[in-house]
């Protein structure tokens, strides 16, 4: 605790071991490289001009004042009038929180002092502090090497670097260590000490008897008050102490007090303030203050040497604490300046490389008592040692100092949250504590606490204040907005007294705007160096405040009651605001770099109170005005980028709708925001989308969609195609505006003079099943039973004009868009796999929705049509030999695979565990799989590509078209079949290989068919097939990669075919799903989003729910 000179610490810290030293480990230092040392690699500093740091908060953070000192009215709770306490010890037993530290009556290293305890089931209500460890005398007579001066009348200084011991029976020990300092300057820390003492806090509360479990040189059980542990009569408590003796990691917490060069201390260094945690693999990772660094293989017992500094942590000679969390990650927690302000917390997620710097407590109250070597801010700071609890709610908890004066306690929510990721929409009335505002950062002084209250039948949230020297304050903290509307319910007990300010701030905690209930009865805001007065408001009146902010117009617009009261400038520039503060004092500046290191008198009033002010919060609500705003982790500016790639590739030549000049702009409003490590994957996304948008098309009767951007003779009127209809419907049931989507479809059925449109039968059509399964997505049941009359005719236009006698169905290769295929042609009225899996497909569909009407004879008609069409196709295009769905010409099959034999599973027709082994075809090189791609014949056929080229050939080429046909079937039999034949990498093989073919003279690209060996677009250079519109690709990566399965009852279903080996992560934001919107977040170490490890759904921002990858 007593600070060195820098330059003299610095030669401490660096001396290397001796040749003498049995536990310095020269050699082992190079079995440890610098990636196996703590080290701090984020570009996050702390600024200590500002008492915060400004630092972005970590979310949900929960600062409790446990004691608070006051010399003038002194009594148990203050601990009777001692103004000196610090170096607080925390530990959990039996669902109690168990926090000692120490005290002294006016001054660091000034007699008399002792150690209290406090404990807690909650950790927000706290016991008064009892005395654990009391007064000791040093006996008369006592002289330290190297001083003239004789001890007399002296009493010994507490000083301990460990506080608890849970024994392998459950017995809690609680230790502390007396020392002696002759004069406030001199070091009780020297190793000249009388001893560590010990005892147990028992289960009911009560202490067992104290007993020396360490000697000093010179002291033994003859000439110390209390005896030798091992003569108690309790053999457990005796068997702990042996084990605390036995542990080297307990050891070498005792080095500062301990004889110099006791073999009993592993390490025999002048390092101070030791912590450690323990790696999975029994590797431990240990801190000193400075943040010196080292490790040990063998549990403490030996170190790595030379002791260094933690490469890029900022850490002064306050105490630093690390800790392996709950979930796996680590944290370290400390002073990130060379003052002991802010405290903040760096995490990792292997317990070596840090990249995070969040702030903990940024608020400094002044010093009200002056005393040796008392220092200002929060330090000191501990959490709880491994072995001696975990919480109940699996968070990490600290003790810490402010100004070695008061103690306090934060709550740090687990897994940490550096970000906020969806808005505010708190009813307090809900809320029955403060610990459930998991969201809210708040700071509770005991005369100033944050309470929930019931007041006229509801619950609010409540801002005491009687602290003339405190206040109390609540935050919260939102998605980064720049277009901002808040709302919230605001009640004050007063008009004479007390002071509240709402401020909106931004990442660095700098204040844009403020708003003030004053002690003068005004409601004002402040605008640059003035205050505007916008109404006096009235004691126990509940007011709706609203503010709309905006950093673009740098102005806000204020209503109380639903009505305008002011608009002021914002007083201070920021890119965004992503706090909103009500507290209930002034800011302080005070402390500052430059203000004095000690203080020797006291502040006037330092232990009076003011008149107590309440204010109240009834709600929270805010709302992002931003485009895009609704994404919870993920920013659209961050992939902006794409978007203006590709609008330079391209001189434009045709234009519909939504131009390039509006395309990121439309992209912000209406898609999904995918991220991942792999950037060919994410480019991708992207394009996709952006031509896509390319093809939506304004037409006299609404939105269409076309298949190619220039004019083709056989197109339907507005140059629609209907062939990849099914497609479109399924990729574009992501637009977050469903009007593009709605109208493209009544278009289809409706767009020719309320008839469908005349070419709308020239192709093969899945389309039912498709508007059902955009139904699952949008939830529009009014959308859905409007079409459904429609849906029907369709399906009845088909089966009088495509049926078979036995029932299947017919359709010409090149009507199903496959012209030139091995087993088809042009005019041949074959038994296809493609329309007979469209029809059953239909039909479920159509049931479903007649389910939804509320129609049980219809839907009982059509799911008897299904039925009829599953047993024939299982029965009449199933090619036992071939162990393959294929085409039934007339009274025989075809003979060959094509890729249209997995189109049953896109529908989920077949029957599982039958006919399964057809799978195995698309791993087989003689089967589909190619260098490119899947193909659309099986490559050992002999007729495979011999239909010429340019012609549209479905004879072995690859087409888009059917391979997200194939995947998407596969991606059903993954998730829905209980099956062993294919796995995820064979998914991913697959995907990946549809990503890196769509390029084209290095840029990415779209087109018709591609050469499956050389990747060549077959028609590459054809202005026609340029940006086709013919294929899904974003559905797969929705559906099949990320694994999000919308289901018919509303749910849905996550599970990625991602495989483990692959990314560590990825994410998948903005996702419109029944009016919500969805996050989900594969995150393998919990370093890249920071809001834990594992594969993460977030609701509205929220977490909906978390669980490993399998």
């Amino acid at each position: 605790m007593k600070p060195f000179l820098i330059l003299l610490a610095l030669v401490l810290f660096l001396v290397p071991a001796t040749a003498e030293s049995n536990t310095a480990q020269p050699g082992l230092a190079g079995s440890f490289p610098a990636s196996r040392r703590i080290h701090y690699t984020g570009a996050t500093l702390a600024n200590p001009a500002y008492h915060d740091g400004q630092l972005s908060p970590v979310v949900g953070v929960h600062n409790i004042q446990v004691m608070r000192a006051n010399r003038e009215h002194p009594d148990a709770s203050n601990c009777n009038g001692w103004t000196y306490h610090h170096q607080p010890m925390l530990a959990y037993h039996n669902g109690t929180f168990y926090l000692q530290y120490l005290s002294g009556e006016v001054g660091e290293h000034i007699p008399p002092s002792q150690t209290f305890l406090q404990t807690s089931t909650d950790g927000y209500s706290w016991s008064v502090p009892r005395v654990l460890f009391p007064v000791y005398e040093v006996p008369d007579g006592y002289t330290k090497p190297g001083r003239d001066d004789v001890a007399k009348g002296l009493t010994a200084i507490m000083h301990q670097r460990v506080g608890f011991y849970v024994s392998r029976s459950g017995r809690l020990i609680t230790m502390a260590n007396y020392g002696v300092a002759m004069d406030k300057k001199d070091d009780p820390n020297d190793g000249n000490g009388i001893g560590r003492v010990v005892r147990e806090i028992y289960r009911d509360g009560t202490f067992g008897p104290i007993y020396f479990i360490y000697y000093n040189h010179g002291f033994s059980s003859r000439n110390t008050a209390y005896p030798h542990f091992s003569k108690s009569r309790d053999k457990e408590f005796r068997k702990a102490c042996q084990e605390i003796l036995d542990q080297p990691l307990y050891r070498m917490q005792w080095v500062e007090e301990a004889d110099r060069n006791d073999p009993l201390i592993p390490l025999h260094k002048p390092y101070k303030a030791f912590c450690y945690y323990t790696l999975p693999d029994g590797t431990v990772a240990s801190l000193w203050k400075h943040a010196l660094t080292s490790v040990s293989a063998d549990g403490g017992r030996t170190w790595a040497e030379p002791v260094l500094r933690a490469k890029g942590f900022v850490n002064s000679n306050a105490k630093i604490w690390g800790q392996r969390l709950t979930d796996g990650s680590y944290a370290t927690v400390y002073n990130p300046s060379e003052y002991r302000w802010p405290l903040a917390i760096s995490t990792s997620a292997d317990g070596w490389n840090y990249s995070t710097l969040n702030l903990v407590h940024g608020e400094i109250t002044r010093m009200r008592y002056g005393g040796n070597y008392k220092s200002n801010g929060p330090q000191y700071v501990r959490g709880i040692q491994e072995g001696n609890g975990i919480p109940a709610d699996s968070n990490l908890w600290v003790a810490y100092s402010v100004n070695k004066e008061d103690m306090w306690v934060s709550r740090i929510p687990v897994p940490v949250r550096v970000n906020a990721t969806h808005h505010a929409d708190e009813q307090f009335s809900s809320v029955g504590k403060p610990e459930e505002l998991t969201d809210w950062n708040i700071y509770s002084p005991l005369w100033a606490p944050v309470s929930v209250e019931r007041l006229e039948g509801r619950n609010w949230l409540t801002l005491r204040d009687k602290d003339p020297f405190d206040y109390a304050k609540v935050e919260r903290k939102i998605p980064a907005t720049r277009e901002l509307e808040i709302s919230f319910t605001l009640r004050a007990d007063q008009t004479d007294k007390g002071l509240l300010r709402i401020e909106f701030l931004d990442e660095k905690g700098i204040a844009c705007s403020r708003l003030e209930f004053t002690s003068e009865g005004e409601f004002r805001a402040k605008g640059g160096a003035r205050y505007s007065r916008m109404m006096t408001y009235e004691a126990g009146r509940n007011y709706e405040i609203t503010a709309r902010l905006s950093v673009t117009d740098r102005s806000i617009t204020i209503f109380a009651d639903g009505r305008q009261v002011g608009v002021r400038m914002l007083y201070a520039p920021v890119a965004s605001v992503e706090r909103i503060a009500f507290y209930t004092g002034a800011p302080r500046d005070y402390p500052t770099i430059d203000s004095p290191a000690d203080q020797d008198y006291d502040m006037p009033r330092a232990g009076d109170q003011d008149p107590e002010a309440v204010f109240r919060i009834g709600r929270l609500q805010s709302r992002s005005m931003d485009p895009g705003g609704s994404a919870a982790v993920l920013k659209f500016d961050d992939f902006r980028h794409y978007v203006e790639y590709f609008n330079s590739m391209e001189d434009e030549n045709i234009v519909q709708a939504i131009p390039n000049a509006q395309a990121a702009e439309w992209m912000e409003r209406n898609i999904p925001l995918f991220e991942c490590p792999q950037k060919n994957f994410e480019e991708l996304f992207y394009y996709r989308w952006w031509t896509l948008r390319k093809h939506i098309k304004e037409t006299p009767v609404g939105y269409g969609m076309t298949e190619f951007l220039v004019n083709r003779s056989y197109a339907d009127k507005y140059n629609l195609i209907s062939c990849a209809l099914g497609h479109h419907i399924y990729e574009s049931r992501w637009l977050r505006d469903t009007t593009y989507l709605n109208q493209i479809i009544r278009t289809w059925y409706r767009g020719n003079e309320g008839k469908p449109m005349a070419k709308m039968m020239n192709f093969s059509s899945w389309n039912i099943d498709a508007m059902l399964n955009r139904f699952y997505v949008s939830g529009d049941t009014v959308f859905l039973l409007d079409m459904l009359n429609d849906a029907e005719q369709e399906y009845l236009r088909w089966e009088a004009r495509n049926r078979l006698p036995s029932g299947l169905y017919w359709q010409g290769d090149v009507q199903d868009g496959m012209e030139e295929s091995i087993s088809g042609g042009r005019k041949k009225q074959y038994a296809r796999p493609t329309i007979n899996s469209y029809m059953f497909g239909n039909a479920q569909a159509l049931s479903a929705m007649y389910r939804i009407a509320g129609d049980k004879q219809k839907e009982k008609l059509y799911q008897a049509k299904a039925d009829t069409l599953k047993q024939l196709v299982e029965q009449l295009l199933w090619n036992e030999e071939h162990r393959f769905f294929e085409t039934r010409r007339a009274d025989s099959l075809a003979d060959v695979r094509e890729a249209i034999g997995y189109l049953p599973w896109y529908f989920n027709l077949p029957e599982a565990g039958v006919f399964d082994s057809a799978w195995v075809q698309l791993a087989d090189e003689q089967g589909f799989m190619a260098p490119y791609g899947h193909t659309t014949a099986e490559r050992r056929h002999p007729e495979f590509r011999t239909r010429g080229v340019g012609k549209c050939e479905w004879d072995g080429a690859i087409w888009p078209f059917a391979t997200s046909q194939t995947l998407t079937a596969m991606a059903n039999f993954m998730h829905r079949y209980p099956q062993r034949v294919v796995d995820k990498q064979l998914y991913f093989t697959h995907l990946e290989k549809l990503v890196e073919s769509q390029s084209h003279r290095g840029r990415p690209y779209i087109g018709e068919y591609l050469d499956e060996v050389t990747g060549y677009w077959l028609k590459g250079d054809q202005e026609r097939a340029r940006y086709y519109n013919h294929s899904t690709f974003n559905d797969l990566i929705i559906t099949g990669l990320v694994g999000f399965r919308p289901m018919p009852d509303g749910g849905y279903e996550v599970k990625p075919l991602l495989p483990l080996d692959k990314w560590d992560w990825f994410c998948l934001d903005n996702l419109r799903y029944r009016g919500k919107n969805i996050t989900i977040i594969w995150d393998r170490y919990g370093d890249k989003y920071k809001l834990g490890k594992g594969l993460i759904v977030l609701e509205e921002g929220r977490y909906a729910t978390r669980f490993a990858l399998r």
